[in-house]
């Protein structure tokens, strides 16, 4: 009776020790290749997207990668110098770095900045030191250098010159000609908004000649080798192609459909070529209501009736004459 007594009692702080041990960390796995295929985070899951060109438009699709990311992230960003993904957790904030198969480890918690505030757009910058981000819960939106092996944060400044407050859901960062800029799309007007990263003050652009999806917000933006620009319009899940995004009039156009998806992030290869068919220049689909289509129809013909009208007037008054 004494000896299975014993037997119980070693059994139990046997198990109690077993119980003490902490899981094991998640093995991060490989990094990712440089291809022409865009991800996103949508919500808690990174997905991988496909598009379908032999639709018109193409379609985008996703396939879940990896598990579900628990306490979500954002302002994620592709490093093209070691290929893997960084971003930043909802608060209290920690920057991880995200593998191939959808694997993340904590490179540390955020210092510097607050980490109690919300990061929602961001990418990586093209040295690949650090992912560059701002802060969306400061009203002045100040503009964070976050390093990508300390997770300390360093301000570079604020979005406070705009022309008029911007709020945009993402951006993504091009270096051509020695220049850095880093483009996005306001969430009320559609407008492309551009700014550099890299200097402080940081001085804020705004191109009005183009107003994509206005009211939705842009929650991915990705760009390619050419430096051109594609977005994801989160209320109807429409992809936009910007080409030639720092000229007056860039080309703009709808390039594929999806699914309306909140809340979520884009990341691509800056390297690669676009995962997307060109725009088409001329009259864009920039998300126009169908009402609103209608309604520009309607006005168009009128105009056109008018002018006929005008213009047979002037016939039979010349032809009296």
């Amino acid at each position: 009776m004494k000896k299975s007594l014993r037997i119980s009692v070693l059994a139990l702080a046997a198990a109690a020790t077993v119980a003490l041990i902490p899981a094991p960390a998640q093995a991060l796995g490989s990094a990712f290749s440089c291809e022409a295929i865009t991800y996103q985070s949508i919500q808690t899951q990174l997905k991988i997207g496909t598009v379908d060109t032999s639709a018109s438009p193409a379609v985008l699709t996703y396939a879940n990668l990896g598990d579900v990311h628990a306490e979500g992230f954002n302002a994620g960003g592709y490093n093209t110098v070691d290929n893997f993904i960084y971003a930043l957790t909802a608060a209290p904030v920690n920057l991880i770095k995200i593998a191939s198969d959808g694997s993340y480890e904590s490179v540390g918690s955020l210092s510097g900045a607050d980490s109690s505030h919300n990061y929602l757009a961001g990418d990586v910058s093209t040295d690949g030191l650090s992912l560059i981000t701002f802060d969306y819960t400061d009203p002045d939106k100040s503009v964070w250098s976050i390093d990508l092996v300390t997770a300390v944060g360093t301000q570079i400044g604020t979005l406070a010159s705009a022309p008029s407050p911007v709020d945009f859901g993402d951006f993504a960062i091009v270096t051509a000609g020695g220049t850095t800029t880093a483009y996005g799309f306001d969430t009320t007007t559609g407008a492309l908004v551009s700014f550099d990263p890299t200097q402080n003050p940081i001085s804020v652009s705004v191109n009005s000649s183009v107003a994509i999806a206005p009211g939705s917000p842009k929650g991915a933006v990705w760009t390619d080798s050419s430096g051109n620009l594609t977005t994801f319009a989160n209320t109807t899940g429409d992809v936009y192609g910007i080409d030639n995004p720092s000229s007056a009039s860039p080309t703009v156009g709808k390039v594929a459909s999806g699914t309306p998806a909140a809340g979520n992030d884009g990341m691509k290869c800056a390297l690669s070529a676009s995962a997307f068919p060109a725009p088409t220049a001329g009259l864009a689909d920039t998300g126009m209501t169908s009402e609103g289509k209608v309604a520009l129809a309607t006005l168009a013909l009128g105009l056109l009736n008018a002018g006929l009208v005008v213009l047979l007037v002037r016939r039979r008054q010349s032809a009296q004459h």
